[in-house]
């Protein structure tokens, strides 16, 4: 593994040496503070993983999927998935662990999981109850039963990007990756790709279930959360990230994450 910092290292290092001191244990809990610009190189667990910061913003990413998680969602990382991940501004999360041979059936892929406040006091509740080493009573062993419950409930897609594979779609997956306000639309890619609109329309369906303007809408609101949490302006948000008006931009945002941009800010303090 490459070293970033050596107290990345020593996170990554002591989550799974936690892992494995644990084998029979069916949760482990960590806490884990990251400065911003951390870089979580490559990694993967033997157990599954969910990811809750509890401040801060953060980004993570596997082979076919961005995910990027605020405070008010949580990250489900089924065990054995390579993945990555970057603190957007300074965070602190928390790291839950569940051990496969005691768990349930649960999702089989990453899932954006939306914390309600129920579920956010129930994995605060986690926290404080589970310790390395030491049996769970009953009444633990019934909130981890509850927990898998909300693990399994419908995921969030708006925290998703999927990355299309073709490689007819990569300068135009780089081009607004690099500048998600960029306004090109796909005639005037098809220059670039060497396919025609109409293909280019197509594969995007193929590839990531979604249309060109669905996937460049959530590449900007997702870009957006990053912006806010920096401390930009609701208004130089929108412009920054395409938006030639700011209560559309309000109003995309208010329907994919169910609060105004302005109320993420507030949660974000």
């Amino acid at each position: 593994m490459t070293r970033n910092t050596d107290n990345q290292t020593t996170q990554i290092v002591s989550s799974n040496t936690l892992i494995a001191s644990s084998p029979k244990q069916p949760v482990l809990v960590k806490i884990i503070n990251m400065t911003k610009g951390y870089h979580d190189r490559p990694h993967q667990h033997d157990w599954h993983q969910v990811i809750y910061p509890s401040r801060g913003l953060l980004k993570s990413r596997t082979e076919s999927h961005h995910f990027y998680v605020p405070h008010h969602r949580a990250l489900f990382i089924p065990a054995h998935t390579m993945h990555e991940s970057y603190a957007m501004q300074d965070a602190s999360f928390i790291g839950i662990y569940l051990n496969p041979a005691c768990s349930g059936a649960l999702p089989e892929t990453c899932q954006p999981i939306e914390v309600s406040p129920f579920l956010r006091e129930l994995i605060l509740k986690l926290t404080q109850c589970v310790h390395p080493g030491q049996s769970l009573p009953d009444r633990v062993m019934n909130l981890l039963a509850v927990f898998e419950d909300e693990l399994r409930a419908e995921k969030d897609s708006a925290l998703e990007l999927p990355m299309p594979a073709d490689r007819r779609l990569q300068p135009i997956v780089d081009g607004l990756l690099s500048c998600p306000g960029n306004t090109r639309t796909l005639a005037e890619w098809s220059a670039q790709t060497g396919a025609t609109e109409r293909t280019l329309s197509r594969l995007f369906k193929k590839e990531v279930q979604l249309t060109f303007p669905q996937w460049r809408q959530r590449l900007r609101l997702m870009t957006a959360l990053t912006l806010l949490e920096q401390g930009e302006t609701v208004q130089d948000v929108a412009h920054h990230i395409g938006y030639q008006s700011v209560s559309a931009f309000i109003e995309a945002f208010r329907m994919a994450f169910k609060q105004t941009p302005q109320q993420f800010k507030q949660g974000a303090k």
